[in-house]
Order: C-alpha cells, then structure tokens, then sequence
C-alpha cells in the first residue's frame, strides 16, 4: 500500500512537471507570438505614416495645381478682356478713318466740280 501511494505521488509528480513544462512551453509561444503582434503592428503603423505623407504630398501638389489653373483662367480672361477693348478700339479708329476718307472724298469730289 505504500508502494502504491509513493507510486501515485511519482505518477502526479511527473504529470506535474509535464504540465509545468508544456505551460513554460505555451508562455514562450505566447510571448513570441505577442511579439509579432506587435511588430507587425508597428510595421502597419510605419506604412499608414507614410502613406499619410503620401497622400499630404499629393492634395498640396493638387492644390497647388488648381491654384494654377485658377491663375491661368484668370490670365485667360483679362488677355480676352483687353483683346476685346483693342479690337474695339481698333474698329472705332476704322470708322473713323472712313468717315475722314468720305470725308476727304467729298471735299476732292467738290473740288473737282469746281474746278472742272
């Protein structure tokens, strides 16, 4: 009886370690795998950073070309506004060379009866 008593003591006392052993086993797995969690996670939040400088990067050159195309359509519409004034100019100065041409015909012809 005693025997089987220390036996039985043996018996829990290896299943013990085994049990003791197989949880040192799952700890270290645990903390490997913790690890990658947070290399990983690390990781993902360096490409997100990036990204973000990306994507920052982008709607500043994005506003900078509408910046530009707003600049141009500006320039666009003053040079039609002035091409538009110079052509009125230059329309009135035809009218009133040919008002001075009907004029100085008018005069000749005049001049012609009179001496004619």
């Amino acid at each position: 009886r005693h025997a089987q008593s220390a036996q039985k003591r043996a018996a829990a006392s290896v299943q013990v370690e085994s049990l003791e052993s197989s949880k040192i086993a799952v700890e270290y797995q645990l903390d490997v795998a913790k690890k990658e969690l947070a290399d990983a996670t690390a990781q993902y939040k360096e490409e997100i950073r990036a990204q973000q400088v990306e994507l920052q990067a982008n709607e500043t050159l994005i506003a900078d070309l509408q910046a530009q195309n707003r600049q141009q359509k500006e320039v666009a519409s003053n040079m039609e506004a002035n091409a538009d004034r110079v052509k009125a100019e230059l329309e009135n100065k035809l009218k009133a060379l040919e008002q001075e041409l009907g004029t100085e015909k008018g005069r000749k012809n005049n001049l012609a009866s009179l001496l004619g």
